[in-house]
């Protein structure tokens, strides 16, 4: 790595050997350092202060809705090639904020702070080249990343088309451990199918959340990754995807032992979103939204959102479980 913009903007650096400081305390203090010479970060953390927060009760799970105004910069985002084309890259070091500054992780990625938090620390892990956002050959980056930022964090990663605002640029995401529903729904027993459980990996699904969920689990990171990629390419196969299936991907490591849940797409925005007029309601759901915490930038839309339409939504962009029990039976372990 060798690009000067780069190291202009070098706060820290992370290479996991043994003695340094460990990733979620920089990451701490890049946020304070940040908070006081951009201000930019720190009026997005105020916003989040005053961000309106309620629950919707569906049939058998539960969504949190945030009321967030700051989002819609994401929400509304234009993902179209032609307008990805046009615009400068805001992931690329030299198109950085000056005041703007991150952790160097690994010589590949900067660790940055999302000047439009949906949680007080919220972090983009952008890769240090302008290549475009793919699974394929990066799996072992999700896995380190998720194993270097417990126990605070787990790791985030959304499909260029259903989620990702720059999906010209590799990226992921860091958001707390346990911010997000789903991750309460994985513990309960009676929602997991029979898991499928060759060369210690594991595979299972979540029953009754209106949304396609695999669960993969395992300590040996290699295999992990075959695992990973062999479930990517039954997707394409079975989905008919040309490219990179549409997956949002949510990735934790904890006692020693990575889980990673893929939630297969079948469309990223819901018909509602466009609707005209009045009838409109903005919301673009990626990988915080699909893990049941949904973003809503329009206070109408927040006010108005219940738990049927809810549904209805996960029906529609979501693989049903049937999709998802073909896809994990085409995966030769």
């Amino acid at each position: 790595m060798n690009d000067s913009s780069v190291w202009k903007k070098v706060f820290a650096s992370f290479d996991g050997k043994p003695g340094g400081k460990p990733l979620p305390d920089l990451c701490r203090d890049l946020t304070e350092k940040q908070k006081a010479t951009w201000d930019k970060l720190s009026q997005g953390l105020a916003a989040l202060q005053r961000v309106l927060t309620r629950e919707l009760h569906c049939d058998d799970y539960t969504v949190k809705l945030q009321f967030n105004p700051a989002r819609i910069i994401s929400s509304a985002a234009p993902v179209d090639p032609e307008s990805i084309h046009r615009r400068a890259c805001f992931l690329c070091a030299g198109n950085l904020p000056t005041e703007q500054q991150g952790i160097l992780y690994r010589l590949n990625y900067l660790i940055l702070c999302n000047p439009y938090p949906v949680f007080p620390r919220h972090y983009t892990i952008s890769h240090t080249s302008h290549i475009p956002q793919s699974l394929e050959g990066n799996y072992a980056t999700l896995l380190m990343a998720a194993r270097d930022l417990h126990p605070d964090f787990c790791v985030l990663y959304n499909g260029p088309e259903c989620g990702a605002s720059a999906p010209d640029h590799l990226h992921f995401q860091a958001i707390p451990v346990g911010t997000l529903p789903v991750e309460r729904e994985i513990h309960n027993i009676a929602k997991r199918t029979e898991k499928k459980c060759p060369d210690e990996v594991s595979l299972s699904t979540l029953q009754n959340l209106e949304r396609g969920i695999i669960v993969v689990e395992g300590k040996d990171d290699k295999r992990l990754c075959i695992t990973l990629q062999k479930l990517i390419t039954a997707m394409r196969d079975i989905l008919g995807t040309p490219g990179e299936p549409m997956v949002n991907i949510l990735c934790s490591h904890a006692h020693r032992a990575w889980q990673v849940v893929i939630f297969v797409r079948r469309k990223h925005r819901p018909d509602v979103y466009f609707r005209p007029g009045e009838e409109r309601i903005l919301i673009s759901p990626g990988g915080l939204d699909m893990g049941g915490f949904v973003i809503m930038p329009r206070e109408k839309d927040y006010a108005t959102m219940d738990a049927l339409l809810m549904q209805s939504i996960y029906r529609e962009i979501a693989a049903d479980a049937t999709t998802v029990q073909r896809i994990i039976s085409a995966v030769s372990l």
